[in-house]
């Protein structure tokens, strides 16, 4: 018993820690600015940009307050990846991408939202490079347009995709779509994690092969297993979320990134 109260104990106090190092950081970007949360460990091994599923439109208050999307599952796991020993932000869309109950129409896939993203990558570059930028479910559609806008210091070292749209289906975006349907953008270290029960239409395990077919370079897979979750298939509380196993989740990002990318520096 003894020791369980230690282990407890020691859990509490570093995810405490960790908790006290988020900071509210304002980015400017073509005039506009994009607010977003930051763990700056000590002594990072990379820095990675979480960007969230959904419409993306955080709300974040001048505190840190999280207006929407808190349970979204790189959100939600921040932490986790500033525990892993890396520099971690997650940014709202810029200030005039409108706000969750009206989203700009569109900007998830537009050009200046894209610019943003690389204002980020070079943000977190001037921290602890390399730079990963990862995205879950929409987030994959970001991540697409700033391939297409970035170059240099604002361009990403890699790019990992969680439970992403990858190709278009219907009058949905997907990264094939943001990225102007040219692959040759996308030859970059890039990891694609899969959950073999992501009942999401938009998100299907199939997808990911076609993607491959399509972006016809290296592309890592790693496919998880797990509860099938609750609720809307293509929410964060479904298998398509992650539920249940987020700490799989995590471990799969960050060890790719140790074993892959900051070995081959």
């Amino acid at each position: 018993m003894r020791k369980l109260v230690l282990a407890l104990s020691l859990v509490l106090a570093t995810s405490a820690a960790v908790a006290q190092e988020q900071t509210v950081v304002e980015i400017p970007s073509r005039g506009q600015t994009i607010r977003a949360l930051l763990f700056k460990p000590a002594n990072p091994v990379a820095s990675v940009v979480l960007l969230a599923g959904g419409h993306g439109v955080l709300a974040l208050s001048p505190d840190g307050r999280i207006g929407w999307g808190a349970g979204n599952q790189l959100v939600r796991t921040r932490a986790a990846y500033a525990q892993a020993g890396f520099a971690t932000i997650v940014p709202d869309a810029a200030s005039d991408m409108g706000t969750p109950a009206k989203p700009k129409d569109g900007y998830r896939f537009s050009a200046p939202h894209g610019q943003d993203v690389g204002a980020v990558v070079a943000y977190m570059r001037a921290i602890k490079a390399p730079v990963v930028l990862v995205g879950t479910s929409r987030g994959a559609v970001s991540a697409g347009v700033a391939l297409a806008q970035t170059a240099g210091a604002t361009r990403p070292d890699a790019v990992v995709l969680t439970a992403p749209m990858l190709m278009t289906v219907g009058n949905q975006p997907s990264f094939q779509q943001a990225i102007g349907n040219n692959p040759q953008r996308a030859q970059l270290p890039f990891l694609v994690v899969g959950h073999r029960k992501d009942g999401c239409k938009y998100t299907a395990p199939a997808s990911i092969d076609q993607f491959r077919a399509w972006h016809g370079g290296k592309v890592d897979v790693v496919m998880l297993d797990g509860p099938e979750g609750k609720g809307d298939p293509c929410e964060a509380q479904a298998a398509h979320g992650f539920a249940g196993i987020d700490g799989q989740a995590v471990a799969t990002v960050t060890g790719w990134i140790k074993g892959n990318i900051l070995k081959a520096r």
